[in-house]
């Protein structure tokens, strides 16, 4: 009678409950995004110059961030919260997503207390501050999850063909959703082995590669520079792997769920054998174990980020859940939040912390330290733009031409990638050219010697300005700023 109450009161008052929570949960995100004296880091400019240009595909990721991006900020603005907010989204909508996907496999107590941990998940609290693949990549996870499951159960068309068309999203926001299908085929193939024998799950994987096939065409125009950059990353990766990134990795993944709910998912996965034989335990890290053995086999490889299986961390949040729930385990459900939630607090006001303390030289220990100071050099690059309207900017790399270009966003300066080689090696070499623009004047911005790379390529030089940008009373971002004259071609 007492279960019966308290389910009834989740079915009752849990959705508002969630609602509110992850409202405020973006409301105090908001805040420190505008309180940590940050702009945006090299990736997040990156996607927002692409969000200029729509595409079918760009030099590093397939479509779907820079689709976000163009989307958030046509509502919000090009503002830094106005290119985060519907990323920043995600994971409450993550959360919402797993609510349904436990409310299906168990009940509604289980279902209102997965989505908290979603929602708190130190990992997703981190990544849910700025833009990445990772928002749009763990959202369609989960909602490919559970469609899935609604197409088990209703065997309708209609339930097929939504869960295509949402892997198909997931492919165009990150190829690593493929992860997700594999996955899903071996699921049918031990589970439910006689659907695939029937047209509709393969209708469904057909209806997600027709969704991908633009982006497939964009690669083959293009001499396919995101699938070549993807492997790269992954397979031809020069950094070290071995036991000791293995043993890294898998820390990092114990601190992104929290230190007691990361300790509940190892017993999980130390109790094999028990895990497996529990039907919905053993369906949820179904769709989470291979993406960390595919990640872990990098790690060993040649090392991995520990957000590379973020998705994997919304279905194995809801096993983590029901396995303390159903052994009455509450108070630790609890205490683990807890403390999840003080972790999320000490990472997010870290630099506060730093400065109360007195560090000597905080910015060396600042976790966001790579998005600080880009918009005042922004601020002082502007009035030389302003002066020299003609001139292309160029740079030799692309973390100067992405934060330049969205800092200096109301100008829309002409700009282009500094490359004598020709070889697309990123996004700025692959879509701008210098070569067009003999006879012109350029500005370069380089935090290098220009030395004779470039003055053997224009007429002479002039050097305009050293920009500062301070990070602590020791250390600034510095930016060297020079007039290049007629430009002679490579």
């Amino acid at each position: 009678m007492r279960a019966a109450l308290a389910n009834r009161f989740y079915e009752t008052h849990g959705p508002r409950l969630l609602f509110a929570l992850g409202a405020a949960l973006l409301v105090w995100r908001g805040l420190v995004v505008q309180q940590a004296g940050i702009t945006l880091y090299v990736d997040e400019a990156q996607y927002w110059t692409w969000a200029q240009h729509l595409d079918w595909g760009y030099f590093s990721k397939p479509p779907g961030i820079a689709a976000l991006i163009w989307l958030s900020t046509a509502l919000f603005g090009d503002g830094m919260l106005g290119v985060k907010a519907l990323a920043m989204l995600c994971y409450p909508l993550a959360a919402g997503v797993c609510w349904a996907i436990a409310q299906r496999l168990y009940d509604a107590r289980t279902a209102f207390w997965s989505a908290i941990v979603v929602l708190t998940l130190p990992l997703f609290a981190w990544l849910g501050l700025f833009v990445s693949t990772d928002a749009l990549l763990t959202l369609f996870w989960a909602l490919a999850l559970w469609a899935y499951l609604r197409a088990l159960e209703s065997d309708s068309w209609g339930d097929w063909l939504v869960l295509g068309a949402l892997c198909g999203l997931g492919l165009l926001a990150k190829y690593t959703m493929a992860a997700w299908l594999a996955a899903a085929f071996l699921h049918l193939l031990a589970a439910h082995r006689p659907r695939l024998a029937t047209l509709k799950p393969w209708l469904a994987a057909g209806l997600a590669l027709l969704m991908l096939a633009p982006n497939i065409v964009w690669n083959f125009q293009h001499d396919f520079p995101t699938l070549k950059h993807t492997a790269d990353i992954t397979l031809n990766k020069t950094t070290v792997g071995g036991i000791g990134a293995l043993g890294e990795f898998w820390a990092a993944q114990w601190i992104s769920f929290g230190p007691l709910l990361g300790g509940v998912f190892f017993w999980l996965l130390l109790r094999a054998k028990a895990s497996w034989r529990d039907e919905n335990t053993r369906l949820l890290l179904w769709f989470a174990l291979p993406l960390w053995l595919v990640v872990s086999l990098q790690a060993l490889k040649s090392g991995a980020n520990p957000n590379w299986a973020a998705p994997a961390f919304a279905p194995a949040a809801i096993a983590i859940t029901a396995w303390l729930l159903q052994r009455g385990r509450m108070r630790w459900l609890l205490i683990g939040l807890t403390v999840n939630v003080a972790l999320v607090g000490l990472i997010y006001y870290w630099p506060s912390l730093l400065a109360v303390a007195k560090v000597d030289n905080p910015a060396r220990k600042n976790p966001y330290k790579r998005a600080i100071g880009w918009d005042s050099l922004g601020r002082q690059l502007k009035p030389w733009i302003q002066a020299h309207p003609s001139a292309v900017l160029i740079a030799d790399n692309r973390t100067l031409l992405a934060h330049m270009l969205y800092e200096l966003r109301d100008l829309k300066p002409l700009a282009a990638s500094w490359n004598p080689s020709g070889e697309a090696g990123d996004h700025y070499k692959l879509t701008t050219d210098l070569r067009p623009y003999v006879g012109r004047d350029a500005i370069l911005i380089t935090q290098d010697p220009p030395g004779e790379r470039f003055s053997s390529h224009f007429a002479h030089s002039e050097k305009l300005a050293t920009l500062k940008a301070p990070l602590d009373e020791q250390t600034s971002r510095d930016l060297e700023v020079y007039l290049l004259h007629d430009f002679k071609g490579y």
